[in-house]
């Protein structure tokens, strides 16, 4: 028997739904995890209908890991992204883990993925933001103001991350 439409629209959003996911980063051995669990916890308290993937760098420990998956999360070890070797002299360890999260253009199995820092609060389903068009990079700005730069131009214009 051919599949109707409804079953065939049912197969097709499932597939779809199956190819998106939220995606946070995590580094090292530190507290970090802990923001990374109330991410979890909070897609869950909101019904998403997505996995929260986790993009751990080797120096995550295994319990770190653990934890993550038992709170449901898909961890995915990356490898690091190094500076070249005749730049190490400008650079920072704090670079090593910012670039490192380009890795998550790796993840081709998805279709669509957001980004969220592992220090989010989430108190409402946003599921929506898949839903919006393809082909396009969606972002907010990422602000922190200090009251000192309040008389920077900077600031004045909107822009306050110094």
């Amino acid at each position: 028997m051919p599949p109707t439409l409804a079953s065939a629209t049912g197969l097709a959003k499932a597939a779809s739904i199956s190819s998106r996911a939220y995606v946070t980063f995590l580094a090292g051995n530190g507290d970090y995890v802990k923001g990374v669990v109330g991410l979890a916890k909070g897609l869950r308290k909101v019904k998403t209908a997505y996995p929260l993937v986790v993009a751990v760098l080797p120096d995550v420990p295994a319990e770190h890991r653990r934890i993550l998956k038992e709170q449901g999360c898909v961890v995915k070890e990356i490898e690091p992204v190094n500076p070249p070797e005749n730049q190490t002299q400008f650079t920072m360890a704090y670079y090593v883990i910012n670039y490192s999260k380009l890795r998550i253009w790796e993840f081709v199995e998805y279709s669509k993925m957001i980004y969220l820092d592992g220090d989010i609060q989430v108190f409402g389903n946003i599921d929506h933001l898949f839903d919006l068009d393809d082909g396009y990079f969606y972002a907010v700005m990422d602000c922190f103001c200090e009251k000192t730069w309040s008389n920077s131009l900077q600031y004045k214009i909107g822009y306050c991350q110094q």
